[in-house]
């Protein structure tokens, strides 16, 4: 059953960068504040919970981050991430002062910066940008590191230590890999410090996930059928109001597009259940999918964890 507890609004398909692994479609669609406020409305009267953004680069349009920030506070909604590549700005004064207006707007989330080698900056750049949202929003666990994994990544609590020494601080392993980024022994602020003055990065370490169009068929084993309860239940805004039911890259695909976003949250989550693949991901499952297939002499080519490739694959196959 599909049952959004989120909303994610993609302001533009716009970017400064040009990375390898985005699959976003580019092009001159733009939200309009106004409308993105009207739709946040009927989602927090719907019973949606959590506002996030994502893009493109949303710092790219910070006008309508501070509009939907502020409408978000006023409906007493909750931020979850402010996902952002961190190189938007022109200079310093740029990066202060966008990240003063979203703060001071309300938005109390997590901001979740992409530092990995996709995205190419240095640890200089991205301890540049954290310390920028410690100084702006007066806390100094505002941040959030997404690493997205490639092959050329080494060691990466290697990595990461360089980072966490640009930062003062000290880095966490958990199982050997990289978990968050602290005060250094003896460093902090002590065991009674208020919230927020102690140095706090967590960092998410995901997999490369590939699209229908890779030979992404070599797993294992197959993935274990969550209802898509990992990319998550949202409404997705896309740059062209189009909405979507997930946050997985597979998303711009029309069998997953449940409407658009003046049609109001209440129609759209009603939508879901007349969209053959949303039912699938959300009430059957992708795995019984899967199953079925098998049982009536289909033969995929391989196995996948990876459920949003499955996804893609499938949405690809009925187009095809």
């Amino acid at each position: 059953m599909f049952a959004p507890t989120e909303v994610i609004f993609a302001p533009t398909s716009r970017c400064n960068l040009f990375c390898a692994h985005c699959r976003v479609r580019r092009g001159p669609e733009e939200l309009e504040p106004g409308a993105a406020v009207r739709f946040l409305e009927g989602c927090a009267e719907a019973g949606v919970e959590r506002v996030g953004f994502s893009g493109g680069e949303p710092f790219l349009r910070p006008d309508f981050l501070e509009a939907v920030i502020r409408a978000a506070v006023e409906e007493g909604l909750l931020f979850d991430r402010l996902m952002t590549n961190g190189t938007w700005a022109r200079d310093g004064a740029e990066l202060r002062s966008t990240l003063g207006r979203i703060f001071d707007a309300g938005f109390d989330g997590r901001v979740g910066l992409s530092w990995d080698l996709w995205h190419g900056q240095g640890a200089g750049e991205a301890a540049a940008f954290v310390r920028a949202c410690h100084e702006a929003s007066g806390r100094r666990d505002p941040v959030e590191l997404a690493w997205s994994r490639s092959k050329g990544d080494g060691d990466l609590a290697a990595r990461f230590r360089v980072l966490a020494d640009a930062l003062g601080g000290a880095l966490t392993l958990e199982g050997g890999e990289p978990a968050a980024i602290v005060d250094a022994p003896g460093a902090g602020p002590g065991p009674d410090a208020a919230d927020g003055e102690a140095l706090s990065v967590p960092i998410v370490l995901t997999p490369y996930s590939a699209g229908a169009d890779e030979d992404a068929w070599g797993g294992a084993e197959w993935f274990v059928d969550d209802f898509c309860e990992g990319p998550g239940q949202v409404l997705y805004v896309h740059p062209d109001g189009s909405v979507a039911p997930c946050c997985g890259f597979a998303n711009e695909n029309p069998e997953l597009i449940l409407g658009r976003m003046e049609e109001g949250a209440t129609a759209l989550i009603a939508r879901a259940a007349e969209k053959p693949r949303v039912a699938t991901c959300y009430g059957k499952g992708l795995g019984r999918q899967r199953e079925e297939m098998e049982a009536a002499g289909f033969r995929f080519p391989g196995k996948t964890a990876d459920q949003c490739f499955f996804c893609d694959w499938l949405c690809a196959r009925e187009r095809g």
